[in-house]
């Protein structure tokens, strides 16, 4: 209970508001990946064909994200890391999986019906994944968890995936071949802003 306590108290002070300094976590994003190129390439080759197909996205989608967080977060540890690192998502397969279907049904729905809500969703669920791997919560408080240290400053986090949206459009305009590059640097800077705003242990 006292890690539950502990991250409680955390995002309900990330609620009351906080500044995000977008330049510094796209740095700090950028200085993650260039440690360790190679393997997030290739972890990302797998994942995008994993990805490609909407039945495997839905099964493994949430161990695939989990396993860039796992990852950046050793490298920040200053470790050294292998390609199985980031599998080691997998050890939570069920809640990841589970925290997947309820997040992209939910957003699936917000931009069927309306696309507005779609997007605030999408933003709002940005840090889910961590509640689940580094906090061991379950999915459905995962989500609650992220929606509440998002709100706490909404507008900057639209305005980085924004950005890291741009990015990545840029990656796939880059004869598609940018994208194995642009898609981890996302992956890095979300750790990185989730690590600046609530902090892993």
């Amino acid at each position: 209970m006292k890690v539950i306590f502990d991250i409680e108290q955390k995002v309900n002070e990330a609620s009351t508001g906080y500044r995000l300094s977008i330049e510094n976590v796209l740095q700090v994003g950028f200085n993650l990946i260039r440690k360790s190129p190679g393997i997030y390439i290739i972890y990302s080759i797998v994942g995008l064909i994993a990805l490609s197909n909407p039945i495997t996205g839905l099964l493994l989608g949430g161990p695939i994200i989990a396993g860039y967080y796992i990852v950046s977060h050793l490298i920040r540890q200053d470790r050294t890391v292998e390609l199985s690192d980031f599998f080691k998502s997998f050890d939570k397969f069920i809640p990841l999986l589970i925290l997947n279907l309820l997040v992209t049904v939910v957003i699936f729905l917000g931009l069927i019906f309306l696309i507005i809500p779609g997007i605030y969703f999408a933003v709002s669920y940005l840090f889910a994944h961590f509640f689940v791997w580094f906090y061991d919560v379950d999915p459905s408080e995962a989500v609650r968890l992220s929606r509440k240290t998002v709100s706490g400053n909404f507008g900057q986090i639209l305005l980085l995936c924004l950005v890291l949206g741009g990015i990545n459009l840029l990656g796939v305009l880059a004869l598609g071949v940018g994208v194995l590059l642009t898609l981890p640097f996302t992956f890095c800077v979300v750790y990185a802003t989730f690590e600046d705003i609530i902090g892993i242990p």
